[in-house]
């Protein structure tokens, strides 16, 4: 089985597939309402690519819980394609916006892995600064957390 595959797997057996009871997206506006739309009364696999490829920067529009559970979708298309939008805003998500509040051990390993993957095989590779910095910011912020 391939690292992407071993990855997915692993993403599978850490993020359960719930939907989330409260809000999905707290603030009124047109993206936080097709975020809403989409979103409600999914699972985080439910959710299509096409639809993560779109809104690639709007985690940080999401509440807490729906962060929690539909992060899974975004991560799984960062590991799909380490080189595209999706997996670029997912580091910049995961160093600057860490909350971790929500997640578990096997989770915060689990995107720790993936960030690892998406950097290390990204078309800026492993020794671009960026990708240096990015990743040592999400292993303080996630594997703290897991430790």
């Amino acid at each position: 089985m391939s690292n992407v595959a071993t990855l997915e797997a692993n993403l599978f057996a850490a993020f359960p597939q719930v939907q989330v009871r409260g809000a999905i997206a707290p603030h009124e506006c047109e993206e936080c309402d097709a975020l809403r739309q989409v979103l409600g009364r999914a699972t985080w696999d439910a959710v299509p690519p096409e639809f993560i490829r779109e809104n690639y920067g709007s985690l940080s529009l999401l509440s807490q819980e729906a962060y929690v559970t539909f992060l899974p979708a975004w991560l799984r298309e960062g590991l799909r394609d380490p080189s595209g939008l999706v997996a670029g805003q997912l580091l910049v998500n995961l160093r600057h916006e860490p909350s971790t509040d929500g997640f578990s051990e096997a989770q915060s390993l689990v995107i720790v892995d993936i960030a690892r993957l998406i950097a290390n095989s990204n078309v800026w590779g492993p020794n671009d600064p960026v990708n240096v910095e990015s990743l040592a910011a999400i292993e303080s912020a996630w594997g703290a957390h897991a430790a």
